[in-house]
C-alpha cells in the first residue's frame, strides 16, 4: 500500500437534524398524567401518538425510515412497536441517537443527540408495551427542514467496480460547470454502493492543473485512475488543490456556514477520490455529489487537514503497538503563518486571525477517542469525541466560532486500541493484532482534524 506524500483530509459534511418540538417531550393531553405511570382501567399515561413520536419523528426517522441508511424503520407506529423491545439498550448506553460530540466540549448547531426527558418516556413506553394511543393525540407536523436548492448534479461517469483489495483509491474527473468565478456553499453525496465505501472526497482542480490531470485519466485503461494519497497520486504536486466537501459513514448533506463558501475558478475539474473498501461479491458503484453554488459570499473558507506531518511521511511513525490498549498521539502547531500558502485562495494573509467556524476528526477502526482544541494564548475545545465510532462520523458547525490568533496552536490527539478484542472482521474472521502506522488503507489508522476556516 503506498503511503501518503501530503496531508489531505477526510469528511466534512455537515450533519443537519431537528429538534423535538416544543413541549412534546414529557407532555399530555390534560396535564393530568406523569410519564411512566398508569391507572387501572385508564388509558396508558405514555403513548405512541401523544407522546413517543414527536421524538421519534425529531431524533430516529431521519435515518430510521425507508430507503435511508438504517436498518429499520420507525416512521410509523407500526414500524416503532415492532422494534420497541429493541430500543431500550442503544439509549440507555448512549449510541442512538448518533451524536459523538461530548457536550462539555462545546455546543453545534443541529445537535440531535435526545435528553433524559425524552429519553425516558420512550424507555417507559416500552415498559408499558408499547400502546398506540389516540391517533387523535397526534402532534402537530414537525417542521421539516428547508430543502437545499442544488444546481449543480454531478456523477461518476460510469458504473465501476473496484478490484484492488483490500482498499483501491480511485479518483474521477468532471468538467466544472459554471463559466464564472463561483463559491460552493453546499454540497452533498450520495454513495451509489454504500458497503465499500470507505470516503468520497471532491477536489477542486485549477484550470492550470487541468492538463495534466486529464493525462492521467487518458493513461489509466479502466475508467478514472489510481490516486492514493492525494487526488493526483502523488504524481503532480497537489498540495495546494482544495476540497469540495466529502462524505464518511454517518455524513450527511447540508449547508456550509452561512455567508461562507469555498472559490472555485471556471475551466476547473472536479476530481472525486474514491476510497473503496472491497470485497468479494460487490457490485458497481456509481457515486453522486450535489452542490449549491453561489455568485459571492461575505467570507471566502477553506476546508484544511491538521495532523502531524512527521506521521504522515514516516519520519515520526505514528506507531500503535499490536495487542496494546490505550496508545496515545498528540500534536500541536501554530498554523497562521502557512495558511495562505496552502491556500492561495482563500482570501487568508500570514500571521493573522483566522475563525474555525465546523470541525470533524477522522480515524479508523481502531480509534477509541479523538479531540481537537487550541492551546497557547487561549485554551478553548473545539471538538472532543469520547467514544469513537467510525460508522458515525461527520463534521460539526460551532454555535460560537473560535478566532485563533498567532501565537495560538491546534492541538490533536488520538487514542487507540489494538488489542485481540478490538479487530476488525474481514470475511467472517476476526483479524489478528499487528503493529499499525498511518496509512491509507482500511486497515491502517490515522489522525486527523478538518476545520472549515475563513479570515478573521
Amino acid at each position: 500500500m503506498q503511503r501518503i506524500t501530503a496531508i489531505f483530509p477526510l469528511g466534512l459534511l455537515l450533519v443537519a437534524c431537528g429538534d423535538v418540538p416544543e413541549g412534546s417531550a414529557g407532555s399530555s393531553d390534560g396535564g393530568s398524567d406523569t410519564a411512566g405511570s398508569s391507572t387501572t382501567g385508564e388509558a396508558a399515561a405514555v403513548t405512541y401518538w401523544r407522546n413517543v413520536k414527536a421524538v421519534l419523528d425529531a431524533k430516529c426517522v431521519g435515518c430510521h425510515s425507508p430507503g435511508n441508511l438504517a436498518p429499520f424503520s420507525l416512521a410509523s407506529y407500526a414500524d416503532a412497536s415492532a422494534v420497541a423491545s429493541a430500543l431500550p439498550a442503544s439509549l440507555m448506553a448512549g449510541t442512538m441517537p448518533p451524536w459523538p460530540p461530548d457536550a462539555a466540549c462545546g455546543t453545534y448547531l443541529h445537535d440531535r443527540s435526545i435528553d433524559d426527558d425524552a429519553r425516558q418516556l420512550v424507555l417507559d413506553w416500552v415498559e408499558l408495551g408499547a400502546p398506540e394511543g389516540d391517533p387523535a393525540d397526534a402532534p402537530p407536523p414537525a417542521q421539516a427542514p428547508e430543502p437545499i436548492e442544488f444546481d449543480i448534479d454531478l456523477q461518476l461517469p460510469e458504473p465501476y467496480t473496484p478490484t484492488i483489495a483490500p482498499d483501491e483509491y480511485r479518483c474521477f474527473l468532471m468538467p466544472w460547470p459554471e463559466d464564472q468565478e463561483t463559491f460552493v456553499t453546499a454540497l452533498s453525496v450520495t454513495p451509489g454502493e454504500r458497503q465499500i465505501v470507505h470516503h468520497v472526497i471532491a477536489f477542486a482542480i485549477p484550470p492550470d492543473q487541468a492538463e495534466a490531470y486529464r493525462a492521467l485519466d487518458e493513461a489509466d485503461p479502466d475508467p478514472g485512475y489510481l490516486c492514493y494519497g492525494g487526488p493526483s497520486g502523488g504524481k503532480i504536486s497537489d498540495g495546494r488543490v482544495p476540497w469540495l466537501g466529502a462524505w464518511v459513514p454517518g455524513g450527511a448533506p447540508g449547508d456550509m456556514p452561512e455567508g461562507t463558501g469555498i472559490k472555485v475558478q471556471p475551466g476547473s475539474l472536479v476530481a472525486v477520490q474514491m476510497h473503496y473498501h472491497t470485497y468479494p461479491g460487490a457490485g458497481p458503484d456509481q457515486s453522486r455529489i450535489q452542490i449549491r453554488t453561489a455568485a459571492s459570499v461575505d467570507r471566502v473558507a477553506v476546508m484544511m487537514p491538521f495532523t502531524n506531518p512527521a506521521w504522515v511521511q514516516g519520519s515520526e511513525p505514528m506507531l500503535i503497538p499490536a495487542g496494546e490498549a490505550g496508545v496515545v498521539h498528540s500534536f500541536a502547531a501554530d498554523v497562521s503563518n502557512y495558511l495562505p500558502l496552502l491556500f492561495p485562495d482563500g482570501g487568508l494573509k500570514a500571521g493573522d486571525p483566522f475563525v474555525v467556524h465546523a470541525a470533524a476528526l477522522h480515524m479508523h477502526t481502531r480509534g477509541v477517542r479523538g479531540s481537537l482544541a487550541v492551546t497557547g494564548g487561549q485554551s478553548t475545545c473545539l471538538l472532543d469525541i469520547p467514544r469513537w465510532d467510525f460508522n458515525w462520523q461527520g463534521s460539526y458547525q460551532l454555535t460560537a466560532p473560535v478566532t485563533v490568533r498567532p501565537g495560538d496552536q491546534l492541538r490533536i490527539e488520538c487514542e487507540w486500541d489494538n488489542t485481540a478484542e478490538n479487530q476488525p472482521v474481514e470475511n467472517g474472521v476476526q483479524q489478528q493484532p499487528k503493529d499499525i502506522l498511518w496509512g491509507e488503507g482500511t486497515g491502517d489508522e490515522m489522525c486527523l482534524g478538518i476545520v472549515y476556516v475563513t479570515g478573521a
